[in-house]
């Protein structure tokens, strides 16, 4: 009798943990808020940053400048892309950063690195070599949730190529500056469609603009397109506003 007891128990035990189980609710895990996609929006042009993008006097090194930058901007992405040469094969390559801005910031400045380097006991640089161009781009996001982008071609080049040539130029939109007079001294130069101007400018329809680790002092003979102005004819350097 005491072993059917001590049974009957267990039995009642069981059934009853079973029972409490199959009664428990399980909570449901909540689903994972969605990341809103900012929305993409025009930007006067008036309104537009100012980019510069200089080489250094080595060429290895490239100082992205962003400038008027609109208050309503709180945060930048850049990517530079490029192509290089490693042992005779061509490698695209790229540098990338993201850059938090206070309500106070009108200008950035970051410095570009073309290959790598390792800092770890004194500086260490490789450089990569046969860059001659490569892509730009900037996402401006805003306070509000919205994003205007920016994307241009680049063109890296040197004195010796350009006094070559006579002529230097962004073949993708076939823009062409011919000149004499370029200096024999070697620097660098860049070439890209810019985003704004200098000076806030209302009506343009494209703009141009050459960079240099030199004065770029030079005669400018023709622009091509012919409809393409430049103020200053003495010199390569500057911007180049199609109407």
């Amino acid at each position: 009798m005491h072993k059917l007891s001590r049974l009957f128990i267990i039995c009642l035990l069981a059934s009853t943990f079973f029972l409490s189980s199959c009664n428990k609710k399980t909570t449901p895990t909540p689903a994972p808020t969605p990341t809103p996609i900012p929305k993409l929006i025009e930007i006067e042009n008036g309104q537009k940053p100012y980019i510069s993008l200089i080489p250094r006097q080595d060429g290895h090194e490239l100082k992205l400048i962003i400038d008027r930058l609109p208050q309503i901007v709180s945060q930048i992405e850049y990517e530079l892309l490029y192509t290089a040469n490693d042992e005779g094969l061509e490698i695209e390559k790229g540098v990338g950063d993201t850059i938090k801005l206070n309500k106070t910031t009108s200008k950035i400045e970051r410095d570009i690195l073309l290959g790598t380097s390792s800092c770890t006991n004194g500086c260490k640089y490789k450089y990569d070599t046969g860059v001659s161009g490569g892509t730009l781009s900037l996402n401006f996001y805003t306070q509000n949730g919205q994003v205007f982008t920016y994307e241009s071609p680049f063109v890296l080049t040197t004195t010796a190529d350009i006094n070559k040539d006579k002529s230097i130029g962004l073949p993708s939109d076939n823009f062409v500056v011919n000149l004499s007079g370029l200096t024999k001294t070697n620097h660098f130069f860049i070439v890209i469609k810019n985003f704004g101007t200098q000076k806030p400018i209302q009506g343009f329809s494209s703009v141009y603009s050459i960079f240099s680790s030199g004065d770029g002092k030079s005669k400018i003979l023709s622009i091509s397109p012919e409809d393409i102005q430049k103020e200053d004819s003495n010199s390569l350097l500057g911007d180049y506003i199609r109407p």
